[in-house]
């Protein structure tokens, strides 16, 4: 077939306006796709932000506020407060919700408090933890002691916007007589500086596989429970402070883009050059050698290849619910089996409105704009862009 045939049969498959169609519609995707683009900077670059309801420990003034607030000491029930410094040294994830981490916990006893009053720190959410006590030693007024422990602790994250999710690690601490009014508070004069970017309590060589750590705090939350554990003196309903240490991680973006969306993305392509190649005209599909039923087979292929890809990120994350990167996979099934039904429509029904004049234009013309319109709806929905307030 010679160039002026080809030119020929392209000029009498399209109408004359078929080129401004075709700008608008790479315009429009380009838009869409533009402010994904946009979302993902905004979201990826913002500050992290703490657990809803915790309030975050900087200074002592802030600390002795929230335990005057609510743990105020009285002259029947005196309140004791243990300065305690934590120093995480390893985080791994060994599934999505199960943490090992390692590091040291010290801890400074004044030797104004009751001699009978236990000393360490408890890790309630543990599921185990191992001890080791590596120092006491008495400096001014005070012991200091310091354990090496080693945890297992489970914790639920929310994967739902993944792999632009952020998570909080944390280490809730209790000292075990509790029942006694006893509180933890930061060990202020364990730290050059709380600022959280620079990353207090955290060992220099901390790393977690494809995360990077944001920043680290104290923080106290107020916490309620439906049992009174046993002891007849303590009142369930009360709002206690209790003390946390918090670990801010943003996971790497690489890794997942390329493990968990190269497949559908290539396959997405793939589709649209099908779309390119299909419609009514024999000669055309003579000379791409494409028949109505090979594409119906390859689509077929193509929804095992992605359903398998899905399968591969479900497996990583373990989510309850869907994540947001799986809405690629699942407008992917559907342009599959868009692209499917188009095939036969262009053979069984020729002369449909939608084919009769312009053949398979208005599929080509939509394709980009629809799969980025719907990703970027998505995306606003998944990241509560629609509910924000106006600046």
């Amino acid at each position: 077939m010679t160039s002026e045939t080809t030119q020929e049969l392209a000029a009498a498959r399209y109408p004359k306006y078929a080129r401004y169609l075709a700008v608008g519609s790479a315009l429009l995707a380009l838009i869409f796709l533009a402010v994904i683009t946009a979302v993902w900077i905004a979201v990826y670059t913002a500050p992290p932000s703490l657990y809803p309801g915790e309030i975050q420990l900087l200074t002592r003034a802030q600390a002795q506020d929230v335990l005057n607030t609510y743990a105020p000491a009285t002259t029947d029930a005196p309140r004791y407060d243990i300065p305690t410094g934590v120093l995480i040294e390893a985080v791994e994830f060994k599934g999505p919700y199960t943490l090992q981490t390692s590091g040291f916990i010290w801890q400074r006893y004044a030797d104004t408090l009751p001699t009978d009053l236990d000393r360490g720190v408890v890790l309630p959410e543990a599921e185990s933890t191992t001890w080791t006590k590596v120092y006491e030693t008495h400096q001014g007024a005070e012991t200091l002691v310091g354990w090496s422990f080693k945890a297992t602790m489970r914790q639920e994250f929310d994967y739902s916007k993944y792999p632009l999710d952020r998570q909080i690690i944390w280490f809730q601490m209790w000292h075990p007589d509790f029942e006694r009014n006893v509180y933890l508070t930061p060990d202020f004069e364990g730290y050059p500086s709380l600022e959280p970017t620079i990353l207090p309590g955290v060992d220099p060589d901390f790393v977690v596989e494809n995360w990077f750590s944001e920043g680290s705090y104290f923080s106290y939350r107020l916490n309620r429970y439906n049992t009174n554990f046993g002891l007849a003196d303590y009142d369930p309903q009360q709002q206690d402070p209790e003390l946390y240490f918090n670990i801010n991680l943003k996971r790497g973006l690489l890794s997942p883009l390329i493990a968990r969306l190269i497949v559908p993305v290539v396959i997405l392509l793939q589709l649209f050059v099908i779309v390119l190649v299909i419609g009514s005209d024999n000669k055309r599909l003579e000379q791409f050698g494409v028949r109505p039923g090979a594409v119906i087979f390859t689509c077929a292929a193509f929804f095992f290849a992605v359903l398998v890809a899905e399968n591969a990120l479900r497996d990583e994350v373990k989510s309850y619910g869907l994540v947001y990167l799986e809405s690629v996979h699942l407008l992917t099934y559907l342009f599959i089996l868009g692209v499917a039904v188009n095939s036969v429509l262009l053979v069984a029904k020729p002369n449909l409105a939608l084919f009769r004049d312009n053949d398979n234009m208005w599929v080509e013309v939509l394709y980009w704009p629809v799969l980025f319109g719907v990703l970027m709806v998505v995306t606003l929905l998944t990241f509560n862009l629609f509910a924000a307030s106006p600046r």
